[in-house]
């Protein structure tokens, strides 16, 4: 009987094991991809295409911040939040998703080739990278934080307003906020092009 319960609790470890390093190389693959998505395509470009990305984006043009460290620091007022609404076995996947897409952007910055060129091509490819990047937190149960999080937090309290409708305005504020900071209408144009992408 005791026999039982061992080898029961020992499959048990296994396949939390599995599951925590099937997170862990999905949360790896989707940080290279949103760490390129910024780093070679929307930033170099003026393209900051909303969230707490597009925020770290505005704020690493203004005072030369690094983008990563930046989501990061955005983000922990927004975990305190959720845990204190979801609690903290519901948030932990995120905060470790966004800790390790933060620090990976950083690094890439440093190596990956920027691309300088047509704008329009940036916004695809940028929103493409992205949205790929960001999928792969999506299907594991993660999300990187920012207004994914806040959409999810305030759609608890507003019932009657779907999530699309309040990420779409929280990402207008800082797509036209964008257009400011760069003194461009078409990084506002493009911002919304790799959003759609996205």
């Amino acid at each position: 009987c005791v026999k039982k319960e061992v080898v029961c609790l020992l499959e048990e470890l296994k396949k939390k094991r599995k599951i925590l390093v099937t997170d862990f190389l999905y949360f790896v693959a989707g940080s290279i991809l949103f760490g390129l998505a910024l780093n070679s395509f929307t930033a170099p470009n003026h393209i900051a295409s909303g969230g707490v990305s597009g925020i770290s984006i505005l704020l690493n043009y203004l005072f030369k911040t690094p983008i990563g460290v930046t989501i990061f620091l955005i983000n922990i007022p927004i975990f305190l939040w959720a845990v204190s609404e979801l609690g903290y076995q519901m948030v932990l996947k995120t905060i470790v998703a966004t800790f390790l897409s933060s620090a990976i952007i950083d690094l890439m910055s440093l190596v990956v080739p920027v691309y300088h060129g047509n704008q329009m091509l940036a916004a695809i490819f940028g929103g493409a990278l992205d949205g790929t990047g960001l999928s792969l937190f999506f299907i594991r149960g993660a999300t990187t934080g920012g207004t994914d999080l806040i959409a999810r937090l305030l759609g608890r309290r507003f019932r009657h307003v779907s999530m699309g409708k309040l990420l779409l305005s929280v990402d207008g504020v800082i797509i036209v906020a964008s257009g400011f900071v760069y003194q461009s209408l078409e990084s506002s144009l493009y911002a919304l092009i790799a959003i759609f992408v996205s």
